[in-house]
């Protein structure tokens, strides 16, 4: 039987995504976000030309080439889907609607990643009542709020940060359980890195936070580092491959 306790969670949340939904919809657009849309459209067209004529030439002559586009596979969809209604909503043309449309994508990402959030902390505090507080700070905290209405690179970065981390912290625990460790596990860590590095390549960073988690793991396992491969050299190669692949598909600038 549901609780009166869960019922008023849940119409909390759906308050809020509501809400944080319209206001990501109606809040106008940013300086940048012209320029966003011009990347996409250039990796879109320099794709084409690579099937169609076999070359880059014309993408290697864009300046921002390098630049991440993980975010618009994502979004693009839903604003192809709710542009008509968001320039409706805005009384603005169709290609502004367009733009407002990425905004609902990077709130939802945002709320999403907030479950994460609660879980991540949950794990390490085994507190319960300091994970909701805990959420409730990351969810109402202005600054992140605001953002998350418009901010399509800081506030996906954040989001799939934070699930990458709970997906990692979540692997490491199995192994210092001695839990079995399924590849599937592997290869959703493998494509969630991918993805924060195609969305910035600040991402790369991320290892390094693997890498404390590994030795923090070391020291209270009293293992070394050979032993540690020995033990685990398949699942590690099956990481890097599909890393490898996932980076690769993720940025079209490799393709050639």
């Amino acid at each position: 039987m549901i609780s009166y306790k869960k019922i008023i969670i849940f119409f909390l949340f759906s308050f809020y995504f509501l809400i944080g939904s319209y206001f990501s919809l109606t809040n106008g657009i940013t300086s940048d976000e012209s320029f966003e849309q011009l990347n996409w459209v250039e990796n879109i067209n320099g794709i084409k030309n690579l099937f169609i004529n076999g070359n880059y030439d014309e993408f290697l002559k864009y300046q921002d080439k390098y630049h991440g586009i993980a975010f618009h596979y994502l979004s693009q969809p839903i604003q192809l889907f709710l542009y008509k209604f968001t320039s409706y909503l805005n009384n603005s043309t169709e290609y502004a609607g367009h733009l407002m449309s990425k905004h609902i994508v990077v709130f939802s990402l945002f709320f999403f990643s907030s479950l994460f959030f609660y879980k991540l902390i949950f794990k390490i505090t085994k507190n319960k009542l300091f994970s909701a507080l805990s959420i409730t700070v990351y969810l109402l905290y202005p600054y992140l709020f605001g953002h998350s209405m418009f901010n399509m690179k800081d506030i996906p970065f954040l989001s799939i940060w934070i699930i990458t981390t709970y997906v990692s912290l979540k692997i490491i625990e199995n192994i210092f359980l001695d839990k079995k460790i399924y590849y599937k596990e592997l290869i959703i860590l493998a494509f969630l890195s991918s993805f924060l590095i195609s969305i910035r390549i600040l991402g790369f960073v991320i290892f390094f936070q693997f890498l404390i988690s590994l030795i923090i793991f070391f020291n209270f396992k009293n293992i070394n580092l050979i032993y540690f491969f020995k033990q685990f050299y398949k699942q590690l190669l099956i990481f890097l491959l599909c890393l490898s692949i996932f980076i690769y598909i993720l940025n079209p600038i490799f393709w050639l």
